[in-house]
């Protein structure tokens, strides 16, 4: 009894699963931004009409004269009382064909006084005109498809951009996103709606697929096509991002914290495009205890930054921290500030006083603090720029 209970529970969770990825498929074609959702509680069958006569004008007579997306466009009973006998059938009079309330409204039954369940289509959130396209003589399967295997109509037989763009390329018709979209005041498009934020799908004719990691790679298609972009997003809406202080959270994988060093020394100028190394880094730095003016307690005792004291401070060679400072300043100012090299390299230093100039430079040095000698009196006094005959 158990596992027939197990077997039941896991046919009931697949059956969902694949009914939410059939759903999810269904959104992904039509954007709920542009076509809300609906509810069709009806019986209806195109193909049976089309095969029995019907145009599309017979039920849908008001496109003709429709110049907003905001017209219904959809049969009322005046249409469907073209060939259905409507008032027989309410009288119990046999009708061909059938024209009982629950040919079209299943379950309903005439003789309970409820009214039947009511159908909901919104408009979609488009400028249109079936007008203008009628006198253009446009058929109406180049935007709905072929109905001649199709039941009830819902959201799949509205028309994807991709058929738009058939017309409207630009030489045809306008290619404009707001030829169709709803602009705002300022020009661009509108993207929130009540049901939902309009946002480009897997598909879409233009390529921009915003789906899972557009972040990573919008910048190529952003530097080649940046009117389009421009269509819905201001530069306030970039600066967000690319305002040179921090990027969202979801650039950066997991534990980044832990893998960041390694691409920060193999790119630091990609760190430095939104980072800024002194107030960003060396501030981080301080705080989780890698920095050189960081709380002793806060220090790792299991990570080492640099070499061996001895090879790294006293002794010249290839390790030692002035050659690499010459090299890459950049890695360095990562985690020290001016004030770090001041600690030693400076006259005022209390702590020791290592001479940070290259050999022959005490012949240079009259020249150069004579042209600006505000980087000099960072290290040294005014008299003893006095006493070396530099004033």
């Amino acid at each position: 009894m158990e596992r027939r209970s197990r077997t039941a529970l896991g046919l009931v969770a697949l059956s969902l699963l694949v009914a939410g990825l059939a759903w999810a498929a269904t959104a992904r074609e039509r954007s709920l931004a542009v076509y809300p959702a609906q509810h069709i509680p009806l019986k209806f069958d195109h193909a049976q009409h089309l095969a029995g006569g019907a145009e599309c004008v017979t039920c849908h007579e008001g496109v003709t004269a429709s110049d907003s997306a905001k017209e219904r466009n959809l049969p009322g009973h005046a249409e469907c009382e073209t060939c259905h006998d409507l008032e027989a059938a309410r009288k119990g009079e046999k009708t061909d064909p059938p024209s009982g309330c629950n040919t079209c409204h299943p379950g309903f039954d005439p003789t309970v006084r409820v009214a039947p369940a009511k159908v909901d289509v919104p408009p979609a959130n488009l400028r249109f005109s079936h007008k203008v396209h009628v006198a253009k003589k446009v058929e109406c399967t180049a935007c709905h498809g072929s109905m001649t295997d199709v039941k009830l109509a819902t959201r799949q037989q509205l028309p994807k951009m991709a058929s738009c763009f058939e017309c409207h390329d630009g030489n045809v018709a306008t290619k404009q996103c707001n030829s169709c979209h709803p602009a705002e005041p300022s020009g661009r498009l509108q993207l929130t709606f009540p049901s939902g934020v309009l946002r480009p799908m897997q598909g879409n004719p233009l390529g921009l697929d915003h789906g899972p990691r557009y972040e990573f790679t919008h910048g190529n298609r952003a530097s080649v096509d940046r009117q389009t972009c421009m269509s819905c997003h201001a530069e306030s809406y970039c600066q967000s991002c690319h305002d040179a202080l921090q990027k969202p959270l979801s650039v950066h994988p997991n534990d980044y914290l832990t893998l960041h060093p390694v691409q920060a020394r193999m790119d630091s100028a990609r760190c430095s495009s939104c980072h800024r190394t002194q107030s960003f880094c060396a501030a981080c730095h301080e705080r989780t205890g890698v920095g050189m003016d960081a709380d002793r307690s806060l220090r790792p005792r299991n990570v080492k930054v640099h070499p061996d004291y001895t090879a790294w401070v006293e002794t010249p060679g290839p390790q030692h921290h002035g050659v690499v400072a010459s090299r890459d300043m950049q890695q360095c100012v990562s985690c020290h500030r001016e004030e770090s090299c001041m600690s030693c390299h400076s006259e005022r230093s209390v702590r020791r006083q290592v001479n940070p100039h290259p050999d022959g430079f005490a012949a240079a040095c009259k020249r150069v603090a004579a042209a600006n000698d505000r980087a000099c009196l960072k290290c040294h006094t005014e008299e003893s720029l006095v006493g070396k005959g530099c004033r």
